[in-house]
């Protein structure tokens, strides 16, 4: 598995805020791993990333699609299993967000085929579907946008209540 850890400096001073006065952010985590899966949701629906657009599938996988039936269709959902795949945890102070499959990584940094892949040898082109940066690890936009509402609203209960 691996681990990405993001370290956005505005969503983490919001949660240490919260962090202080709250004995267990349980419920706020649980919120914030809902916004960052309905973000990669997103980023699935608009074949889109931090970047912009995905890069377009290769002739030859468009070719190995129509072959199957999948194509044409979305990029990274012929079967539907990697989006379906993302999931999200939490807990007193941390939301994680996700996926299982061994092709993932491969999808979401890009790389090389293995010599037994079904294509191998070929590089394949970075297509992130989880609401962060690949290289730099940051939020994207959208998911520090929805991280900071939840961060917010759960502030101002707190401050209210």
């Amino acid at each position: 598995m691996i681990t990405i850890e993001v370290k956005d400096r505005q969503v983490l001073d919001m949660l240490n805020r919260l962090m202080r006065g709250m004995a267990d952010t349980t419920p706020v985590m649980a919120d914030v791993a809902a916004g960052l899966l309905s973000q990669s949701e997103r980023q699935f629906a608009t074949e889109s990333g931090p970047f912009g657009p995905w890069p377009d599938l290769s002739d030859t996988t468009k070719a190995l699609r129509t072959e199957r039936g999948t194509w044409p269709g979305k990029m990274l959902q012929a079967s539907g299993a990697l989006a379906a795949s993302v999931q999200a945890a939490h807990g007193n102070g941390w939301a994680s967000i996700g996926s299982n499959k061994p092709y993932a990584a491969m999808q979401f940094f890009g790389g090389t085929t293995s010599s037994t892949s079904m294509i191998p040898g070929k590089a394949i082109p970075a297509r992130p579907f989880l609401p962060f940066h690949p290289e730099t690890h940051e939020l994207t936009p959208q998911a520090e946008a929805s991280v900071l509402d939840v961060l917010t609203s759960w502030l101002d209960q707190l401050i209210d209540g």
